[in-house]
C-alpha cells in the first residue's frame, strides 16, 4: 500500500538520511493516476533529485520528490531570547536543539519544543553534534566572551548553512578584528549574520526572536545552497501520513508555476469526511482538491487534479495569488507496485 511507502520514507528521515519518493505513473483523460510503482531512492541514486521533477516517460509520468530530515536549529544558549526563539521555530518547520552549561538554563522543562537539550560545555557540545552545512546555527550564550569562543570554533570548521551572533556592532567589530590578527580569512567573517536578525526595530526578547527567526526564513528561502535540496515538503507530515489507519488521501503539488502560495513537495492528508491536516496553501485550489480527495479517500483510487488560476482570475475571485498547479492525490490504502 502507498501508506507503507510512507512509513518507509518516515524511517529514512528518522535515520537523517536525505532521499527521494519517486511515483511513476499514467494519467487518463478524466484525471485519473494509474500508480504503476512507488519507490524510495537514495540519494546516491542515479535517479535522486535535488530539485522536485515531473517528467514525460514512455508510457506515463515520473515524479520525484526529494526529501531530508528536519532542518536543525542549533540554539547556544538557553535565555530568554532562546527561550522564544525555540518555540517560534518549532513552529516554522524548524528542529531545534538547546545547549547551554547551565543545568537551569538547559532543561526539557524550559525548553519542551526542542528535540534535544544539552546541558555542557559549549565546545565540547558542539564536538559531539557535528556541525554541517544543512544546519542553522544561532549564537546568544550568556555573554560576549562565550559568543566568540564558539564563533571562532565554528569558524574553523564546516560553515553550517546560517550562522548568526548577537551583539553590538563595536564589541563585535573588536571581536573580528582580534581573529584576523589571529588568521581567520575575511570571507568567513563576512558569512557571519551580525548584528543578528533582521532589523525591525525588536527591543524585547520575544521581538529579537522574530527578527532572528525572520532571518533564518529568508535564508532557508532565498540562500540555499547547491548541495542542498529544494522542496516545500515539510517532514513532519511525512509522519503523520506513516501513523494515519483512517481512510485518507494525500495531495501532494507535484508541479507549480506562477505566483502559487504553495510549491512542489507541500503535501496535505485529506480524511473521507472533509477535514484535514496540513494545507496546500488554502483558497479555491485547496478546497477543490479536498473535495476531490475526500471523495477518492477510502476507494483505491487515485488522481492528478490540474488548476490554472491565472492573475486576472484570481484577482477578480479576490484571490492573493494566482499561477497553476498539478496535484497528485492518493488514497493511502491504494496498492501499487513497490520498488
Amino acid at each position: 500500500m502507498i501508506r507503507d511507502i510512507y512509513r518507509k520514507l518516515q524511517e529514512f528521515l528518522c535515520a537523517g538520511e536525505t532521499c527521494g519518493l519517486v511515483t511513476v505513473f499514467t494519467k487518463k483523460q478524466d484525471g485519473e493516476a494509474v500508480i504503476h510503482r512507488k519507490y524510495i531512492v537514495k540519494e546516491t541514486d542515479p535517479d535522486f533529485s535535488p530539485v522536485p521533477v515531473m517528467e514525460k516517460i514512455a508510457g506515463g509520468l515520473r515524479i520525484c520528490e526529494p526529501a531530508g530530515p528536519a532542518e536543525r536549529l542549533i540554539i547556544l544558549g538557553g535565555g530568554h531570547i532562546s527561550k522564544a526563539l525555540c518555540s517560534f521555530a518549532a513552529r516554522t518547520g524548524f528542529t531545534p536543539w538547546v545547549i547551554d552549561e547551565r543545568e537551569e538554563f538547559a532543561s526539557r522543562e524550559r525548553f519542551p519544543e526542542a528535540e534535544k537539550v544539552i546541558c555542557a560545555p559549549f565546545i565540547e557540545a558542539l564536538r559531539r553534534v557535528r556541525v554541517s552545512c544543512c544546519d542553522y546555527v544561532v549564537i546568544v550564550t550568556r555573554g560576549h566572551g562565550s559568543d566568540g569562543d564558539c564563533l571562532k570554533y565554528l569558524l574553523g570548521r564546516e560553515l553550517p548553512g546560517y550562522l548568526g551572533m548577537i551583539g553590538s556592532r563595536r564589541r563585535v567589530q573588536a571581536q573580528f578584528a582580534l581573529f584576523r590578527e589571529q588568521g581567520v580569512p575575511q570571507e568567513k567573517l563576512d558569512y557571519v549574520h551580525t548584528p543578528i536578525g533582521l532589523s525591525i526595530g525588536a527591543v524585547t526578547p520575544e521581538e529579537i526572536a522574530v527578527s532572528i527567526l525572520a532571518e533564518l526564513i529568508l535564508v532557508k528561502r532565498t540562500e540555499r545552497k547547491d548541495d542542498v535540496i529544494r522542496t516545500d515538503l515539510e517532514p513532519s507530515i511525512v509522519g503523520e501520513i506513516a501513523s494515519c489507519e483512517r481512510p485518507a488521501a494525500v495531495a501532494t503539488i507535484v508541479r507549480a508555476a506562477g505566483s502559487t502560495p504553495r510549491k512542489e513537495g507541500a503535501k496535505m492528508l485529506v480524511f473521507a469526511d472533509g477535514t484535514i491536516r496540513r494545507t496546500i496553501g488554502g483558497g479555491l485550489c485547496e478546497n477543490a482538491v479536498i473535495h476531490r480527495a475526500a471523495e477518492l479517500a477510502g476507494t483505491g483510487g487515485s488522481c492528478l487534479f490540474h488548476f490554472d488560476m491565472d492573475a486576472d482570475v484570481a484577482a477578480g475571485d479576490g484571490m492573493a495569488c494566482g499561477g497553476e498547479m498539478d496535484v497528485l492525490i492518493e488514497d493511502l490504502g491504494a496498492e501499487c507496485g513497490l520498488g
